[in-house]
């Protein structure tokens, strides 16, 4: 028994250690500078201690609540960088916690401040429709057919029930950064919602908002998670950089709580699916290659891809319509045919660009900021193609052959059966 119990105490001493080592490794890696992995490290180290505390008495316990409280107070300096809003939440939790016997009511347990937290943040998912619907994504012909195919299904529940046809609709978007995934979401969204049949709720959060709280609390926020998703259907649950709540437990080196949420998100999972109910689960990433194979499974994949002629013309369309009249010989399509593999926010990039350079020359040829209105709304200055050209000749879109060479790798092994594991992560 003595010996079962030194080996307990002794796994949790060497999980303390490697957890400190990834924070400190994590600070060197990121130049000395605070990040939510940092603090994720160190919040399962601070609760280690706290485990190892609870196990001894005396002079070891005095010690362990000591490297606990080093521990915090690392979480709370590395929180005061990067997000001072949830250092105060973190600085009162741990006051709070020592004043828990006050009040008339009694002494508030940890499970009351739990359940407090986690209602709290449930009534934040909730969200209006978004103000953009399908009428106002510009191309993505075929994918905006499919999802409008669901907004009228869902109408069907008698004919869905009658087939058997599971209530749970189950799409995974995968696409490079800004090629539109969360925009064509929002207006599913906005159509479902707005349906006067039916009382869609909209449930959307991100990704690293869960794993970016302390260790151990993400679990009961993916759990809640379900549980809300079950307790309001009919409803859409939206989930951006699904890959850090979902993460492919394949992974070498793969931290253990990191694989403890995956679990608890596959188990959340099964729980609305067989539950019944009309719930349409979307998940969005730029890296399907970290997310685990069994959610994968579970989902049809929908590959997002960067905005297509159409798309970009409209894109400019709506930088530039209401703002400067073009000069002859410069339209939209022409921007278009210059964009090719631009994303959204290149296009958002070298439109700030431009209207700069429009701001000088304006206030160049008016006399006041009222004059220079008149005169873009008049048409009286127009945007040049020869200064369209020149921005273009001197932008650098961002580079996407890495991150669109891994999704390609990954479609192909998804395609074979096989799972494309990054070991680098």
């Amino acid at each position: 028994m003595e010996r079962n119990y030194i080996l307990a105490v002794q796994k949790r001493e060497n999980l303390y250690r490697a957890y400190i080592n990834k924070a400190q490794m994590t600070l060197q890696e990121n130049g000395g500078k605070h990040t939510a992995e940092e603090c994720q490290y160190l919040q399962r180290a601070a609760e280690l201690q706290s485990e190892m505390a609870d196990m001894t008495i005396g002079e070891d316990r005095k010690h362990h609540l000591r490297e606990k409280e080093v521990t915090s107070a690392k979480i709370l300096t590395a929180l005061r960088e990067i997000d001072p809003a949830k250092a105060l939440e973190y600085e009162k939790g741990k006051t709070g916690a020592a004043k828990s016997g006050d009040g008339a009511g009694g002494p508030k347990t940890a499970v009351d401040s739990d359940k407090e937290k986690l209602d709290a943040m449930a009534k934040g998912w909730y969200k209006e429709a978004p103000n953009h619907s399908f009428k106002d994504v510009s191309g993505m012909a075929e994918l905006k057919s499919k999802l409008a195919d669901c907004v009228t299904n869902s109408n069907c529940e008698k004919l869905l029930d009658f087939l058997k046809i599971p209530r749970l609709n189950t799409y995974f978007f995968v696409g490079p950064p800004g090629c539109g995934k969360t925009y064509i979401i929002e207006a599913f969204a906005n159509e479902l919602v707005n349906m006067k049949e039916k009382d869609y709720k909209f449930l959307s959060l991100v990704g690293s908002d869960i794993i970016s709280r302390y260790v151990g609390d993400a679990e009961k926020i993916v759990t809640r998670l379900f549980e809300e998703a079950e307790n309001c259907a009919p409803c859409i649950v939206f989930i951006d950089e699904i890959d850090g709540v979902c993460r492919n437990r394949s992974q070498k080196s793969m931290p253990e709580y990191a694989a403890s949420i995956t679990t608890s998100f596959l188990t959340g999972y099964n729980r609305i699916k067989n539950s019944g109910k009309a719930i349409i689960f979307i998940g969005a990433t730029n890296y399907p290659q970290r997310v685990d194979s069994a959610m994968l499974d579970r989902a049809e994949v929908i590959r997002v891809p960067l905005p297509d002629t159409e798309a970009r013309a409209n894109a400019f369309r709506m930088q530039f319509d209401s703002v400067v009249t073009l000069e002859e010989g410069l339209d939209y399509d022409y921007m278009a045919s210059l964009t090719k593999d631009y994303n959204y926010r290149d296009i958002d990039r070298v439109t700030s660009i431009i209207k700069k350079d429009i701001f000088t020359q304006v206030m160049e040829a008016a006399t006041t900021q009222e004059d220079a209105i008149v005169l873009l709304q008049s048409g009286g200055f127009k945007l040049k193609k020869a200064d369209f050209d020149k921005a273009m000749a001197e932008f650098k879109p961002s580079s996407k052959k890495d991150i669109m060479d891994a999704i390609d790798k990954w479609e192909r092994n998804l395609s074979n059966d096989s799972y494309l594991i990054d070991d680098d992560e």
